[in-house]
Order: C-alpha cells, then structure tokens, then sequence
C-alpha cells in the first residue's frame, strides 16, 4: 500500500477533505523521521517501535569484483512491529 493509498482510505472512511488528510499523514511521518533522525526512539503501541541502528565498518567479499570490499559505517532505520499487531494479522483483524 502506497501513501497515496493510505490517504485515499483515510479520506473515504473519515470524510474529511483529502487536502486535510494528506496534510496529518505527511506530518505524521515527518515527526517520525525528524525523531528518528535525532536519535530517539519512536515507539507507537500496538503498531510498533522506529528506531536508528548505526552499523559498524565491515569488509565483505564481491563475487562481482572477484575481491574483498570495505562497507564504510552507517546508519539504517529500523521497524520493529508490536507484538499485538503481529497477532492481529494473524487472526485476520
């Protein structure tokens, strides 16, 4: 599902003007990222947990290039779903 998507939902089932929807969910998702960005930790119970994971500096071997390779380190976002919404999907909530 896009977020395209979302909002169109979002907006059949609330009412609301697809203006206002689109407007809350990209605010929504910009909070997340600017925190995420800051280092804290985003956690939304029942949905799950968005957090920064900083990978360390490791070389690894290229069957392309037929040698070892550096991967410099980096940092990834995580998504981490809550336990609720792993059962909810699985008794097809």
């Amino acid at each position: 599902m896009t977020k395209i998507e979302i909002i169109d939902k979002i907006t059949r089932q609330s009412g609301l003007p697809r203006r206002k929807v689109q407007y809350i969910v990209d605010n929504f998702l910009d909070a997340i990222i600017e925190s995420v960005d800051k280092g804290e930790k985003v956690e939304i119970r029942g949905f799950g947990v968005f957090q920064r994971n900083e990978k360390k500096e490791r070389n690894v071997y290229s069957p392309i290039a037929r040698r070892t390779v550096d991967v410099p380190a980096r940092s990834v976002l995580s998504f981490k779903p809550s336990r609720s919404t792993d059962r909810d999907i699985h008794e097809g909530a």
